[in-house]
């Protein structure tokens, strides 16, 4: 009897012991770049891919700035739902990987086999549908890229809070590694060169300011220039006109017909 009760316990510690395992979240058997027509299977790298998840859901991936503009793919798990279902990608030429919460270097034992991967598919490509400034809409959208390769930087000052700023909506075509729901929403602060993206804040060289500034401005300055020298001219003939209309009454009040 004294035995049955050992082995019984035995078992059930084995189970709970082995329980945590098969339903830890963040085990990662397989990884798939798929870029918009095909996907490859990541090959090898074994032990970095089963790292991968707990980077990912942990947080214990090496932070990385976000990138500029590149080519990028998405990258599939598997088992499917052992990493959250937020959309993960992965941009070969930085070689680091983003999720909504950021964006981690991809570990060196995994990094040349995402490479190998990604070289056998073709990437999507980020493009910028749409700009706002401060609510207008801008034609010169496709200039915008630069925003997204600024240095990284502290908080300037938290007088910045205060200072005048432009708020810029970036949208792009298809949910991107820089964008959630599509679009990307950054504040600028020309006092300190200064631009806020996602909670980060970034170093903004006077090229940006002046993408900033930009046409759009320059433009309505101009036509308001032209639209004050039109309505001097028009203001200075409708007073020749009110003269001349004037002139002619008096004169018609000065000449009259002599009665017979």
């Amino acid at each position: 009897m004294k035995r049955i009760v050992i082995t019984a316990g035995l078992v059930v510690a084995a189970a709970l012991a082995t329980a945590p395992v098969a339903s830890a979240k963040g085990y990662v058997r397989a990884v798939q770049v798929c870029g918009p027509s095909a996907c490859a299977k990541v090959h090898g790298a074994q032990r970095a891919i089963q790292r991968l998840g707990m980077d990912i859901l942990a947080g214990t991936g090496r932070d990385a700035p976000s990138p500029a503009l590149l080519p990028y793919y998405r990258l599939r798990f598997q088992p499917r739902f052992e990493v959250p279902s937020a959309d993960t990608f992965y941009i070969p030429e930085a070689k680091v990987i983003c999720t909504d919460s950021g964006c981690i270097q991809a570990r060196s034992g995994l990094a040349p086999a995402l490479q190998a991967a990604a070289a056998s598919v073709g990437s999507f490509t980020p493009r910028i549908s749409s700009v706002t400034v401060n609510d207008h809409a801008r034609t010169d959208r496709a200039g915008f890229a630069i925003l997204y390769d600024q240095r990284p930087a502290q908080l300037p000052s938290t007088s910045v809070w205060k200072s005048r700023h432009s708020s810029v909506i970036v949208t792009f075509s298809a949910t991107t590694p820089w964008s959630l729901g599509g679009a990307s929403w950054m504040v600028y602060y020309p006092r300190y060169h200064a631009l806020s993206r996602g909670g980060r804040w970034f170093q903004a060289g006077a090229d940006v300011g002046r993408l900033v500034r930009g046409p759009a401005r320059a433009a309505a300055g101009d036509g308001h220039a032209w639209r004050t020298a039109a309505t001097v001219v028009a203001v200075l003939a409708a007073a020749a006109v009110v003269v001349l209309a004037a002139a002619a009454g008096t004169g018609r009040r000065l000449w009259r017909p002599r009665s017979g």
